[in-house]
């Protein structure tokens, strides 16, 4: 393949062949192999370097590679998907006009796909897949580090996504909602926008108050996970992890809008319904991490109606607002998230490795039972199975007959 990409200038006399080498190191771009994909992806890069007409066929190719490769999400393949999709984004800078052209086009085919789901709910399998879902992740990684010129698809992306959050409102997609979340979150934090996400997440938590009755189970990992059965969705575990995903989404949200100057009267009704969360609420762990929240949004607010009162200009003064705001020290919500993040991340990695050695040390049980339960002692002999003893009576009525 190396060779290959030292011969290209030769390849770009032939557009036939140029054709076929462009398919193949696509299709080798979207094989499990590792190596080989990072070396098709420099191949692709050299052609669009010296065939700059070739770039808008290879970016709709690579889509349509991604897209098959992105069917099935799990710890095995998210590697692969990332690798693709960082990989997906670095193409799409080259050209900013092409981007928009080949964005609008595909953009426009989800929003086609989700109106389907919104007039035939029975549809929702169309949209309520890992496909549907890293497709989003595509644009909005290319959107989040964009030229001007691809401003005007951000609202029609958010609102292709929050049209996903409300095509289906069952508690079994909760993590397909949270997962949409979190990509509108980055979006608007990448592009400085104001998404309203307040009424997914509390609707989120509305569904944590009630205390679950059903045995508990073992925990899901939900990153991997778009929803759940009607069965599993009453059980602790999922409430525990639901909880979880949406308190970091929420803290999140809190502290992005905690570097504003209207944070005071933004969090008024999120103060309000977290209090009312708290007294309907009667699991001690969520109560305790809603208390913590509360703490530290009405701390924020304090500090911020303090330094507003000593401001000269008025909320119409747009560029003198944006300087006051970017000359913000970090809050105590952003601090208070970071060192939420740290933590909860180090206890997820220290519990899946104890998983895997539990794992480990099953395998190994099992081989040693097997290696003491497989000797017969010479004075015991195996026990036959009901099938033998039939054939015997079977045997002894023909002796008798004869």
């Amino acid at each position: 393949m190396r060779h290959c990409k030292a011969m290209l200038p030769y390849y770009a006399a032939f557009s036939r062949l140029m054709k076929k080498f462009v398919k193949s190191h696509i299709a080798v771009w979207g094989s499990k192999a590792e190596l080989s994909r990072v070396v098709a992806f420099t191949c692709l890069q050299a052609v669009v370097k010296n065939i700059p007409t070739f770039l808008e066929d290879i970016l709709k190719k690579m889509y349509v590679e991604y897209t098959k490769c992105s069917k099935i999400m799990n710890p095995k393949t998210r590697d692969n998907i990332v690798l693709m999709r960082n990989s997906m984004v670095v193409m799409f800078k080259i050209n900013p006009s092409i981007t928009y052209t080949t964005g609008f086009l595909y953009i426009r085919q989800l929003a086609v796909s989700l109106r389907s789901v919104i007039v035939n709910k029975k549809e929702i399998e169309s949209v309520y897949n890992w496909q549907y879902i890293n497709c989003l992740h595509v644009w909005v990684s290319v959107l989040s580090d964009c030229d001007a010129c691809l401003q005007p698809l951000i609202f029609p992306l958010i609102q292709v996504m929050m049209g996903v959050i409300k095509a289906h409102s069952s508690p079994c997609f909760y993590p397909l909602h949270l997962h949409t979340i979190r990509l509108m979150l980055h979006l608007a934090a990448a592009t400085n926008k104001h998404i309203p996400l307040v009424h997914s997440l509390l609707g989120s938590l509305e569904f944590c108050a009630t205390a679950s009755k059903a045995p508990a189970t073992k925990p899901v990992d939900l990153t991997c996970v778009l929803r759940v059965t009607k069965g599993y969705k009453k059980t602790k575990a999922y409430q525990d992890g639901i909880f979880d995903l949406t308190y970091e989404l929420l803290l999140n949200y809190i502290s992005q809008l905690s570097q504003s100057i209207s944070f005071p009267e933004v969090s008024f009704p999120i103060t309000v319904w977290l209090k009312k969360f708290k007294k309907k609420c009667n699991n001690p762990k969520y109560n305790s991490q809603m208390k913590q929240l509360l703490e530290k949004m009405e701390v924020v607010s304090r500090d911020l109606t303090d330094k507003r009162s000593t401001v000269s200009f008025t909320p119409k003064d747009l560029n003198e607002v944006t300087q006051w705001e970017s000359e913000l020290p970090e809050s105590a919500l952003t601090k208070y998230f970071n060192t939420w993040i740290r933590i909860h991340r180090s206890v997820a990695t220290a519990n899946q490795s104890a998983e895997r050695e539990e794992e480990g040390g099953d395998e190994e049980g099992e081989e040693g039972d097997e290696g003491i339960g497989s000797g017969e002692s010479e004075e015991e002999q195996p026990v036959p199975s009901p099938k033998k003893k039939k054939e015997k009576k079977k045997k002894s009525k023909k002796l008798k007959t004869e």
